[in-house]
């Protein structure tokens, strides 16, 4: 019986070769939004592996657009910069790295009337947030692939290019 129990541990702890994030490594994510209502959002992240499935980094975001309501113009910003950390799945499939992760930050959020009578008050929002995101990378080549995340963002799905080194 611990027999079976010693060789069934070692099966399923085999390393695969399909694991495609790893302690140490460093990954980058540029990519756009869909969704959200603040226009078409851009959003930059990093992340360091601190083991083989656990990730720490950051995210920077920025997303903007205007209306012209006839008699003035209007501007709307929102700024995101958070703390994220991602768990990373090993489904041993070569080349993708699924992954799930939280983020910690702060958004800022304004409005710019151009064009408004003298004394008109621009709002601004802003202050701590908290989300959750699901993700996949799939790899091209050794470091270069294409990302895609849903979740909480700048838009609620995020597509794009993804480097690690």
């Amino acid at each position: 019986m611990v027999c079976l129990l010693v060789i069934g541990m070692i099966a399923t702890s085999k390393i695969s070769k399909a694991q495609n994030f790893e302690e140490g490594q460093i990954g980058i994510n540029a990519g756009i939004g869909i969704g959200g209502g603040f226009g078409i959002p851009i959003g930059l992240s990093g992340e360091y592996g601190i083991s083989d499935k656990l990730g720490v980094g950051g995210f920077l975001g920025f997303a903007g657009k205007s209306e012209d309501l006839g008699f003035y113009k209007v501007k709307y910003s929102y700024f995101l910069v958070g703390a994220r950390a991602n768990y990373h799945f090993d489904l041993d499939i070569d080349n993708l790295d699924p992954y799930a992760g939280v983020i910690l930050g702060y958004n800022a959020a304004s409005v710019k009337l151009d064009g408004a009578p003298a004394g008109t008050p621009s709002p601004t929002a802003g202050g701590a947030v908290f989300g959750a995101h699901a993700g996949a990378r799939y790899f091209f080549t050794e470091s270069i692939g294409a990302y895609a995340e849903v979740g909480y963002g700048l838009g609620i799905i995020n597509l794009g290019v993804t480097a690690k080194f």
